[in-house]
């Protein structure tokens, strides 16, 4: 029996949460077929202090403590939510597991588990999409500017009803973007900018650059700021980026900065904008687009 066909055997008998030690591999490149709440998958023992979260779909490659063999350990782990695929899932579960001539393969990804996997999203395509990360700086770029003026200030981005930001007396909406030149934004919806105290829109404009900044730079900031972390973490893993996320150490360099009042000289559309304050029959959700570079602002 080949390890592929070990792994597959092992998919279909588990029904229950557990591990399975994969026979068909040495002692020194042992791995286990696993069943935990995420899923099922491939589980592989690493060392404490490597720590990787990534997401792919339904597929997620991973550290975390498991309890196989005794006390909790650190393992890396290839898990998948989608059972009708798990004879396919097989394969790449195999492909990882493979140890190599002289245990080549095993030594390359224990040593740069990352490389594996970007060499997997390279071969996928298309098929991975990954949120921009330059807006989660940015939100947290204005957070930190809040935090100074008012420690009331909190990053509500993944609130329904709620701003970026929220502040006792103020609310706070942040957009950005990488483009060189222009200033529109898209306002997703004719409650975004509704407000029931002052509302504030920050625009960021940014690039890449390795002398930007980080979301895991942002972190140490906000918390050496007085900004709790494991709110911070909430948050994070509320949008998608979990501790761990490589794309966490993307730095992005800021370029512009500016900062709106959105008042009644501001342009934009609530449901009042129609005639008996109410959307025209048949229209429940309207997305627009603004040129800021038509208002006032200020920089901050």
């Amino acid at each position: 029996m080949t390890i592929l066909e070990e792994i597959r055997e092992c998919f279909a008998s588990m029904t229950s949460y557990g591990a399975m030690r994969i026979n068909n591999l040495p002692d020194e490149y042992m791995a286990f077929v696993v069943r935990i709440p995420d899923g099922y998958g491939v589980a592989i023992p690493v060392d404490n202090n490597i720590e990787v979260a990534e997401r792919f779909n339904s597929c997620r490659f991973r550290t975390g403590l498991l309890s196989i063999e005794g006390a909790p350990s650190n393992y890396l782990m290839l898990i998948s939510a989608f059972e009708e695929y798990r004879y396919e899932f097989a394969s790449l579960c195999a492909e990882l597991l493979s140890p190599g001539e002289n245990g080549k393969e095993r030594k390359a990804l224990l040593t740069a588990p990352l490389d594996w996997w970007r060499k997997w999203k390279e071969l996928v395509g298309n098929g991975i999409k990954d949120r921009e990360i330059y807006s989660v700086i940015a939100e947290m770029c204005v957070l930190e500017n809040k935090l100074v003026q008012d420690p009331s200030a909190e990053w509500t981005a993944m609130r329904m009803g709620s701003h970026d930001i929220e502040c006792a007396s103020e609310s706070c909406e942040v957009k950005s973007t990488c483009k060189r030149y222009g200033a529109e934004i898209d306002v997703a919806g004719q409650h975004q900018l509704v407000h029931h105290k002052p509302l504030f829109l920050y625009f960021l404009r940014m690039e890449q650059s390795q002398e930007g900044i980080s979301v895991n730079d942002m972190k140490t900031r906000l918390i050496e700021a007085g900004y709790d972390s494991g709110k911070l973490e909430i948050e994070l893993q509320h949008q998608g980026f979990e501790k761990g996320a490589s794309i966490r150490d993307e730095k992005y360099k800021i370029l512009e900065k500016r900062k709106y009042i959105v008042d009644e000289s501001f342009p934009y559309i609530t449901k009042e904008s129609f005639k008996n304050n109410q959307l025209p029959s048949g229209i429940t959700h309207i997305v627009y687009t603004i040129d800021l570079d038509a208002v006032n602002y200020e920089i901050w």
